[in-house]
């Protein structure tokens, strides 16, 4: 470590949920948990890893100042439908991290859709 802060993570409600549906996933296996956490766990170290990317707003969605809105994929079994996203926002003044959603290609094909991508942000305090 560099001796840079690490950023606090404070998931959501709406996170804990998706996470909870995907584990019961019979496409994952048991290391599915695991692997998420261990991504949760290097977040606050590298709140941008290489295949995470800043995503649009949802529209008629406004953040707070400071706050950027991300998807990060993450490999958790074999091919495209081994792939699950997170969505979170990052906040680099306040160095915080806050998991959104996780959720397959299966589910969404791009991404949930605005209305209930608008509502988590809205709710994500």
């Amino acid at each position: 470590m560099t001796g840079s802060i690490p950023f606090l993570l404070k998931k959501s409600e709406s996170f804990e949920k998706t996470f909870r549906k995907l584990g019961k996933s019979k496409a994952y296996d048991k290391t599915f948990p695991e692997k998420i956490g261990r991504v949760l766990k290097s977040l606050p170290h590298n709140p941008y890893p290489k295949d995470s990317r800043k995503e649009p707003l949802p529209s008629k969605t406004k953040l707070p100042d400071g706050w950027t809105f991300h998807k990060l994929k993450i490999q958790v079994g074999q091919g495209n439908s081994g792939q699950v996203r997170l969505i979170y926002l990052v906040n680099k003044t306040l160095f915080s991290i806050r998991p959104l959603w996780l959720y397959s290609h299966e589910q969404f094909k791009r991404r949930p859709p605005d209305k209930d991508l608008r509502e988590v942000i809205n709710n994500s305090d």
